[in-house]
């Protein structure tokens, strides 16, 4: 080999000097153009960092701002928040809640019951708020956030890009909707999150059994979370199917023990509140197409990005992060139930978080700039502002609305009246009744899904009203079964239309004398 071709071999930059590429002809680079734009790309690369921090900056402060708020907000704001505070109340003082449906009170409780078992533990001291519900919530997320830190620092070559993972659902406005609220769905996502985690990055048998603790620790918390278990466990059986066996093993065996000893107690009532009830809600294909497609467009770099990677190593040995985003994109697609919301999307926003850095690393090594212009991107999408831009895509209000000093005093006077009734009281806010030491009678969606698919009778509700044993009425989502609400608009007087900032509309209704 000549001088001139070990040159050229070791300096590609040389390569045209040397005829590789102009067919012999001899040309040498202009290292002016090429210092211009490597300097205008270096330029590109700062500016588009900057923008990406800045807008990742104000979602984290927008959503720090918006949880402290509605975590220190003492009233209902989403409608399953006060039937989870009366489940913990009664779990607090020994009663049972998973009661026969047809009678008072009638509340089906659709979860399992670890969350409300937690909550429970501090009922006696913090009394019957949702302070604490929130702001457990709030720490979940919190939480998740911080393992999709760790997770990503973990990835070789990552370095401070590793922060783009818990931004990934931390800055998503579908995130902001639900967070803060009093609901299961946060420390469920924390401990599916940390189960894929644990698969993913100890090695060996160290993995498993942690990753099986934290998947049956989601599945009593929340029974739909079984997006994790199934990614870890054919990721596992992939590369050995005997610590497949034993991961399965280990999660299915305490759960179904649990669950039989939970059924033998009930009565049945647990199966008819936890899986039947659940599973048997009317399903809407365009309430999918609706809320599936706006998900989707919002978060398309991200969800682009991060399938084109998963995509590409589901082949061989699959990893739990790759199959994570995969199956928890497939479990979304319940979110055409009736009784969904924004809280479908938590758990597939925090498994794009988990492959991210490795998205990032694949892109940003031989396209840097356009990598970064894509974060910038997406980051633009997700821009919101707290009761002004971009908070209530989906249109639930109260979601994504930040308690306003006018909410407060609306709520304060719907609970004034309430605590002054002497009587029993029906309300859909059930926080209402439970902050005043007042029974919970019904709750209203749930009830309405029963009675459609004929399993529950709404004549002994419709007797107490008719009889005067229910006085007031608080109506507030519009839930109530459907013969309910024909029996209040045909019979009950409207006694005030209560309203703050929030959308919510309170209605508070009287049985005339």
């Amino acid at each position: 080999m000549s001088a001139s071709s070990l040159s050229a071999a070791k300096d590609p930059s040389a390569t045209l000097e040397h005829g590789s590429f102009g067919r012999g002809l001899r040309r040498t680079p202009d290292n002016s153009k090429l210092g211009t734009r490597n300097l205008q790309l270096g330029t590109w690369n700062l500016e588009l960092t900057c923008l990406a921090a800045v807008l990742g900056g104000v979602a984290v402060a927008v959503l720090l701002y918006h949880v402290t708020l509605t975590v220190a907000y003492p009233f209902d704001l989403d409608y399953g928040e006060g039937y989870v505070l009366f489940d913990a109340v009664r779990l607090a003082s020994g009663q049972p809640i998973y009661t026969d449906i047809q009678q008072f009170p009638m509340v089906r409780s659709p979860y399992p019951p670890l969350a409300s078992w937690l909550w429970s533990l501090v009922v006696p001291a913090a009394g019957p708020r949702f302070w604490p519900g929130r702001l457990a919530a709030a720490a979940a997320l919190g939480a998740t956030a911080a393992l999709l830190l760790w997770s990503g620092r973990r990835v070789p070559g990552i370095g401070p890009s590793a922060w783009l993972a818990p931004l990934a659902l931390l800055a998503s406005p579908l995130v902001y909707q639900w967070a803060g609220y009093a609901r299961v769905d946060t420390l469920a996502l924390l401990f599916s999150v940390g189960a894929v985690a644990c698969a993913q990055w100890l090695p060996g048998w160290r993995g498993v059994l942690p990753a099986a603790l934290l998947a049956i620790l989601a599945l009593w918390t929340k029974q739909t979370a079984i997006a994790a278990p199934a990614a870890i466990a054919v990721a596992l059986l992939a590369r050995s199917p005997l610590q497949a066996v034993a991961f399965a093993t280990s999660v299915l065996g305490p759960s179904a023990a649990i669950a039989a000893v939970l059924e033998v107690r009930t009565g049945g009532q647990f199966t008819r509140h936890v899986l039947q009830g659940n599973s048997q809600n009317p399903y809407y294909p365009i309430r999918t197409v609706q809320m599936y497609g706006t998900f989707l467009l919002l978060h398309l770099p991200l969800l682009g990005a991060t399938t084109v990677w998963a995509t590409r190593h589901l082949r061989g040995l699959p990893s739990p992060i790759a199959l994570y985003l995969p199956v928890s994109l497939l479990v979304t697609l319940g979110v055409g139930n009736g009784g969904s919301s924004v809280n479908y999307f938590l758990e597939p926003l925090a498994a794009a978080g988990l492959a991210l850095p490795f998205a990032w690393r694949s892109l940003a090594r031989p396209r840097p700039t356009l990598a970064l212009a894509i974060t910038a991107v997406q980051l633009l999408f997700l821009f919101h502002w707290p009761n002004g831009f971009g908070t209530d895509y989906l249109a639930f209000p109260p979601h994504g609305r930040t308690p306003t000093p006018a909410d407060l005093v609306a709520a304060e006077r719907v609970d004034a009246v309430v605590r002054a009734e002497p009587g029993a009281i029906l309300t859909e806010a059930a926080g209402f009744a439970v902050r005043n030491g007042k029974p919970v009678l019904v709750q209203p969606i749930d009830l309405r899904a029963e009675a459609l698919l004929g399993r529950w009778s709404s004549d002994p509700l419709l007797t107490a009203l008719r009889s005067g044993e229910i006085r007031l009425v608080v109506q507030a989502y519009g839930l109530l079964p459907f013969d309910v609400e024909r029996e209040l608009a045909d019979r009950w007087s409207v006694e005030a239309n209560v309203t703050g900032d929030n959308g919510l509309r309170f209605r508070l209704l009287r049985l005339p004398r």
